[in-house]
């Protein structure tokens, strides 16, 4: 019988791998296999169109913040087509428009899924005002709390002047007050 052999490194960037809960991990930030996998669930998050793993490779992005400085010329060089290039930068310009949830949904931050991003997102109007209180307040766990946290003060200190900064405001349902014929008001 051929024994297998846990390896013990990194395929792509050969970083010491990490066992947690019998899995193993890379805990490199700068490995490439991780960083493609993580824009491309951050296009997928913010609906940007068009923006998947082979459109992330032949741009040859190495950071999220690089999707939103990306201009058309640049896109068509790499892409091979305007037009392609012209819809991917619209995209990238509509998702500017997504909001906190969606952002903190998107940046792949363990235990941070739609449900706490929207949590998170319906007690704080700004991404600053997110604390251990907050956490709490939105009903968030311990666990998921704690990463948010590291993820603010690790990550995202690192991603923040270069992100637009409309991506870190909450955007809460305004109840739009509508009287029908009867006088009665309807939210």
């Amino acid at each position: 019988m051929q024994q297998i052999l846990i390896p013990t490194t990194c395929p792509c960037c050969e970083y010491p791998l990490t066992l947690i809960n019998d899995q193993l991990f890379c805990k490199n930030v700068a490995c490439d296999a991780q960083l493609a996998k993580k824009m491309e669930h951050f296009c997928s998050v913010m609906g940007i169109k068009g923006m998947g793993l082979k459109s992330i490779e032949k741009l040859n992005l190495t950071s999220l913040a690089e999707i939103f400085y990306l201009d058309v010329e640049t896109a068509a060089e790499a892409l091979g087509s305007v037009k392609i290039a012209e819809k991917l930068v619209q995209e990238i310009e509509k998702s500017k428009l997504a909001g906190l949830a969606t952002f903190l949904a998107a940046m792949s931050i363990p235990l941070i899924g739609n449900t706490a991003s929207n949590k998170i997102a319906s007690v704080v109007d700004d991404i600053k005002q997110i604390n251990e209180e907050t956490c709490k307040a939105a009903g968030l766990g311990d666990k998921a709390t704690n990463n948010l946290l590291e993820w603010l003060e690790f990550e995202f200190t690192q991603i923040e002047d270069f992100v637009p900064s409309e991506l870190f405001k909450s955007v809460k349902q305004a109840s739009i007050k509508q009287e029908n014929a009867n006088g009665k008001t309807v939210c």
